[in-house]
């Protein structure tokens, strides 16, 4: 694959491509069982001693091939370099240490996608275009992770798979210099890379309209997917961010109008919920338990707005008890607390002040003066949000680049077969 195409036929490379896809997929339903079982067995960190003892492997394979093939220094650097990006990535990963299979998983896709490929792309292309094609692959992993119960959808992961099949092209085109990949992309070639790319822009725009709106009607219309209503799972949500100077930085779902609105008419309403979920002190384990039954009860998809006043309530009165136990960083923690308190009484009145959870002017005042009110505060409720942008400005752009990839591929098919009718006319 690095002098000449694989010895199997173009449809066997892909099938082993296939088939490996496949295993990803097939893995999902159990993979949260196993890596549990794992965790209690071994420990966290085993999956990144499994990776990095992949790496490794992987590293070592490849410095000898480099060696074999009597490359220069720069090949090594190479090497060197996406090795380390590999582990800083892996390393960033720490904190949950399975997710770092990915790189595995997709790098290994990886090679499998550039040694089908390569039966019939010879130009630089290759590796754009198998890097597109393992990004595509991991955004129908997330889309069958969402669809699967227990299992959750990550735009992360989908980065992380894009990352490990991108650091694997490279490693291939700067570091193993394969002489079969050496001339510039010609018209077949340009005509694949962006068949390939208008696909991974469609799998991707599905994922940019399936807001909490669309989550229902399918969850409503389609027989078996009920479960989504009570998912945390949400895939996409757009909304709008607030810089308060006062306050500090958050996100929400709906318009300060809105806002005001909802609080105005739901304001007792929601009171009694969070009353009924929300715990003063987040330490008993009980505590925990209710608050995961909310989310169930008023996930985004069934009641956005309750979703949202709860999350932010759990969140300070988390950060409170921290800042009561952990004496280290108590003033971080008390601003956390404060900040939140804050947010939730400019607009969310109605709501605190007809819950039991409103604190006192003598509380207010404790917390606020042992709060770190210096730094900055932003509200990681409601983080994912996406506030750049509206659904609609996001699918105008995104359709036109789809738009624009198919007319290119159009375009390069028929150079390509102008070119290839040319080639026939005048060997004959």
């Amino acid at each position: 694959m690095l002098d000449k195409p694989p010895s199997e036929s173009e449809r066997l490379s892909w099938t082993y491509a296939g088939l490996f896809a496949l295993l990803i997929f097939f893995t999902i339903p159990f993979a949260r069982a196993v890596q549990n079982y794992v965790s209690d067995s071994f420990g966290r960190d085993f999956f990144l001693y499994v990776v990095g003892s992949v790496a490794v492997a992987a590293a070592y394979k490849a410095f000898v091939t480099v060696r074999k093939r009597q490359l220069g220094i720069d090949a090594y650097a190479w090497l060197v370099v996406v090795g380390s990006a590999f582990a800083i990535y892996t390393y960033n990963l720490r904190r949950n240490p399975e997710e770092a299979l990915h790189f595995v998983e997709y790098g290994i896709l990886s090679l499998l996608i550039y040694r089908a490929l390569v039966h019939r792309v010879h130009d630089y292309s290759i590796y754009l275009t198998a890097t597109i094609v393992v990004g595509s692959i991991g955004v129908i992993d997330e889309w069958i992770q969402w669809l699967t119960p227990s299992r959750v959808w990550d735009l992360r992961d989908i980065q992380i798979n894009l990352v490990a099949g991108g650091l694997t092209q490279l490693a291939i085109l700067a570091g193993l210099r394969p002489t079969i990949v050496k001339a510039v992309p010609d018209f077949a070639s340009l005509g694949i890379l962006f068949r390939a790319t208008a696909v991974g822009l469609l799998l991707f725009g599905l994922t940019l309209v399936n807001t909490p709106a669309r989550t229902t009607q399918l969850a409503t219309g389609v027989p078996g997917l009920s479960f989504l209503m009570e998912s945390r799972n949400v895939m996409i949500e757009y909304g709008y961010l607030y810089q308060d100077p006062e306050k500090g930085v958050f996100r929400s779902r709906f318009t300060e109008a809105e806002l005001a609105e909802y609080d105005r008419l739901r304001g007792v309403e929601a009171a009694s919920t969070v009353d009924e979920y929300i715990a003063e002190t987040v330490a008993p384990r009980w505590s925990e338990e209710k608050y995961r039954l909310f989310l169930r009860i008023y996930s985004v998809p069934r009641d956005a707005y309750i979703h949202e006043i709860g999350v932010h309530l759990f969140r300070r009165n988390r950060y409170l008890t921290r800042a009561q136990t952990e004496q280290d960083e108590a003033p971080q923690h008390y601003n956390v607390a404060f900040r939140e308190n804050q947010i939730l009484d400019k607009y969310y009145p109605s709501t605190l002040r007809n819950s039991s959870h409103l604190w006192t002017e003598d509380m207010l005042v404790e917390i606020g003066t042992a709060a770190d009110k210096e730094t900055e505060y932003e509200s990681r409720v409601s983080a994912g949000l996406i506030t750049r942008l509206n659904e609609r400005q996001a699918m105008t752009g995104l359709s036109l680049a789809i738009l624009g990839s198919i007319l290119l591929a159009a375009h390069f098919g028929r150079k390509s077969k102008s070119v290839t009718a040319r080639s026939i006319a005048q060997e004959e």
